[in-house]
């Protein structure tokens, strides 16, 4: 094992995905250093009122903590299935995936990953993101998911969402995400 996994830190290679959303964190310490700011500046608070406001403080945090995470969450509405089905559009060959859908405000996940994650002489590891948040164009992603050449079941899926499609799924979670951002706002 060496110091960099066998790459060099300098050269430009593939990109890895981080592990979590960094928005989460990014809120959650945020919102920890005005606490600790607060508890720094609380002995200066006389007798009893510094408990009220201390407790006044943490709460309105608390809360402020809650409402920007769950702005910036993708996991508003989620669902998982265990599938086979084609993995490339005029092929007969099946394969064993997990299909993971994840709605949030400002758009949806598609997550494809196979069982096991090599099957097909190839890696079957995706998650698209397809937003439709007020500066995107969701036919606009959807296209460009076609042009990609996405797998079926992404797709499939990401279809269901379109403008066009029977469904109207698309003007239900869009009008719904916007007006829930709007109200968290």
């Amino acid at each position: 094992m060496t110091l960099w996994n066998g790459s060099f830190p300098f050269y430009p290679g593939a990109n890895a995905s981080f592990p979590f959303d960094t928005t989460q964190a990014l809120v959650v310490s945020i919102f920890l250093s005005m606490l600790a700011t607060f508890i720094i500046i609380l002995p200066g608070i006389r007798g009893r009122r510094r408990l009220f406001w201390f407790l006044r403080v943490a709460m309105g945090l608390f809360v402020g903590a809650v409402v920007l995470t769950i702005q910036f969450t993708r996991d508003w509405e989620t669902g998982w299935v265990t599938a086979n089905t084609s993995y490339k559009s005029f092929s007969r060959a099946l394969v064993s995936v997990d299909i993971g859908l994840h709605i949030g405000l400002a758009g949806l996940n598609v997550t494809l990953v196979g069982n096991p994650v090599n099957q097909v002489n190839e890696t079957i590891n995706y998650n698209e993101h397809f937003a439709w948040s007020f500066d995107a164009d969701y036919d606009r992603s959807y296209g460009g998911g076609l042009e990609k050449g996405l797998p079926s079941p992404i797709l499939y899926v990401a279809e269901k969402f379109t403008t066009q499609s029977p469904c109207s799924m698309h003007r239900r979670y869009r009008i719904s995400g916007h007006y829930a951002s709007l109200t968290l706002w």
